[in-house]
């Protein structure tokens, strides 16, 4: 007989599955790997987009990294059923450190790639630094939220899962599932989400608005993660992620958390 998983976000809510927005979210984002009969929790930021293309290579839909932005137009291609979820051989979901997370999210989403635009009252385009960036997220209802910055524990689906992964130590994730006969593909450089090129540069940036961290960027520098941070702003994170920040303790210990 089958072990039959526990799902978490199910019973957080007792309308009708179809209505439960827990549900949905943690749902959607779910992957199966045929070959494994596994299932993959992917949240946002958190090498995901290497993940669901290293999917569906595996899956026999992709061929090679030329291939790389068909995933972006079939996120829903690999979701697993009720069933299949239920009677999974293997689950895993990868966490990330939640301040180096949520500062990604910032210079990716507001400062370099520029896919949000925030305004004031007026319809004015905001300048935000990342005090003010997180003052918005804090004043924001979690569940509107976007889910580039959402809590992590949102998108957990299980009650527990086989293996919880950091980012901080990728190739732990790596090395264990190519055991299991999964290959990872690293795709951050040819989606450009890697900073690595960047001089990294230490001071105090929580306050710098993004125009001028986009400048530091053409002239080849950026602020380090840890630089972002002041009092305030890691008061900020504490509050607005302590699901998270807990949850990352709990499964890694504090020596991978950009502050304790």
């Amino acid at each position: 007989m089958k072990n039959i998983r526990t799902i978490k976000t199910a019973r957080l809510d007792i309308k009708n599955l179809r209505a439960n927005v827990f549900y949905d979210l943690s749902m959607d984002h779910l992957l199966l790997i045929y070959s494994l009969d596994a299932v993959y929790s992917f949240i946002p930021k958190n090498a995901c987009t290497s993940f669901r293309f290293s999917i569906a290579v595996s899956n026999g839909f992709l061929k090679d990294i030329s291939d790389l932005h068909w995933i972006h137009e079939n996120n829903d291609a690999f979701h697993p059923s009720k069933k299949e979820t239920a009677i999974a051989k293997y689950t895993f979901v990868v966490l990330r450190c939640p301040f180096t997370r949520i500062v990604s999210s910032f210079f990716d989403q507001v400062v370099f790639n520029k896919y949000f635009d925030f305004t004031d009252t007026s319809g004015n385009k905001l300048n935000l630094s990342f005090n003010d960036f997180l003052q918005i997220v804090k004043s924001q209802n979690r569940f509107d939220r976007d889910v580039h910055w959402r809590n992590q524990t949102d998108f957990l689906h299980y009650e527990k899962y086989d293996d919880y992964f950091c980012l901080e130590e990728l190739s732990q994730a790596i090395n264990k599932l190519s055991d299991k006969g999964f290959k990872f593909i690293d795709t951050r450089n040819e989606m450009k989400h890697s900073l690595s090129e960047f001089k990294k540069v230490d001071g105090c940036f929580s306050n710098t608005n993004e125009i001028e961290i986009k400048k530091m960027k053409q002239s080849g520098k950026i602020p380090s993660y840890k630089s972002m941070f002041d009092e305030g702003t890691i008061s900020l994170v504490k509050e607005i992620y302590s699901d998270d920040i807990n949850l990352y303790s709990s499964k890694f210990g504090d020596k991978n958390l950009l502050f304790k």
